[in-house]
């Protein structure tokens, strides 16, 4: 519809300019006529020699960000010829990996001729997550608005956003000490902590729990998981990614940055569990410094959360027979304070036995 409106201006400019000239018989306007005419061919050699030699370029912070916080996307437009163009539409794709959420937005920029245009796109981003923006093509316009060419371009860029939660240190270093004697004890009592460190062929003698079954199926023989101690002297850590109506994961996610972050401040040594839906299984990560810490948070984050509860409780005291964890996911159930640090919203960090259900539960 606009492209037809500057059209219909154009012929009504040259219409006067007709009526002009044939009433003054003034030879400018039988000038400017000729002008009027020859422009737009002018326009569109323009345009062709400058979708030719374009360029675009898009940064992003190569840092993480937090959430809540403004960033700026730098995009730069780089025209090599001489002409300039006053319309040019970047068509830009803003997705949330974590949350498979997405939208589109259209930035219109002129562009300068011999230089380049440059614009810093400030972002605030509201939730957690791998920020992504992507340029499938920009749509460069004539001087006159009539006529566009679309340019094919294929750029993607992203950027970490991670949580930042209020500081739990003293509450984090009570949940530690406790968990850590209830795993102890546990241990005394004979329970198994231990880690899968490989797979080998059945010998008569090991336990059915350790047969890794859909390999054997595949294998059409028996496989049994390998599995070494793991000592008491550390806290299983699950994380609940979670993602209900209320957004609760957002909660959960700051409860869970809160809670690591006061174990590496005191030096505690944890496994944080996660389930992963790109791979479909449980992924763990032992953590023993902030390094490990924040590398860790960024794999969470590369992931994706979903939509059923239970997953990563339900395949860690399968895989590992129970034992004692800190539960971090959203409450729903009345449970007993001493074990448990609120976080926003339903968000809780639990302590929970495995084999004996939750144990702080009124």
């Amino acid at each position: 519809m606009k492209r037809f409106r500057n059209i219909l201006r154009y012929i009504i400019v040259i219409a006067l300019d007709v009526f002009m000239m044939v009433m003054f018989h003034s030879y400018i306007n039988f000038l400017l006529l000729i002008g009027l005419i020859i422009f737009p061919f002018c326009s569109l050699v323009i345009l062709k020699r400058v979708s030719e030699n374009i360029s675009l370029d898009i940064r992003t912070p190569l840092e993480p960000m937090y959430k809540k916080e403004t960033f700026y996307v730098h995009i730069t437009l780089s025209n090599p010829t001489y002409f300039p163009i006053l319309n040019a539409n970047i068509n830009m794709m803003v997705e949330n990996r974590f949350y498979l959420d997405f939208g589109e937005h259209t930035l219109n920029l002129p562009v300068r001729g011999r230089g380049e245009t440059h614009v810093e796109y400030p972002v605030e981003m509201d939730y957690c997550g791998r920020f992504i923006v992507s340029v499938s093509h920009i749509i460069l316009s004539d001087l006159l608005g009539i006529y566009e060419i679309k340019i094919p371009v294929s750029i993607q860029k992203e950027c970490i956003v991670v949580p930042k939660g209020a500081s739990k240190k003293e509450e984090a270093g009570i949940i530690y000490q406790n968990g850590v004697t209830e795993a102890m004890e546990s241990k005394k009592k004979g329970y198994d902590f231990s880690e899968v460190t490989g797979i080998r062929e059945y010998v008569p003698g090991d336990k059915l729990q350790n047969i890794h079954w859909k390999l054997s199926v595949k294998k059409e023989e028996l496989m049994v998981k390998e599995r070494t101690s793991v000592t008491a002297q550390q806290l299983n850590v699950l994380v609940d990614l979670i993602n209900d109506e209320s957004m609760c994961l957002e909660s959960i996610l700051e409860l869970f940055d809160s809670v690591t972050r006061a174990f590496t401040e005191y030096n505690f040594p944890f496994t944080v569990y996660y389930y992963s839906s790109n791979f479909g299984e449980l992924k763990d990560c032992f953590i023993g410094n902030e390094i490990q810490r924040k590398n860790c948070l960024e794999m969470i984050l590369y992931d994706q959360s979903y939509k059923e509860s239970g997953l990563v409780e339900d395949l860690f005291v399968k895989q590992y027979q129970g034992g004692t964890y800190l539960y971090i996911g959203c409450s729903n159930s009345l449970y007993d304070s001493e074990n448990v640090i609120e976080g926003e919203g339903n968000a809780l960090a639990q302590l929970r036995d495995g084999n004996l259900g939750t144990f702080g539960y009124n």
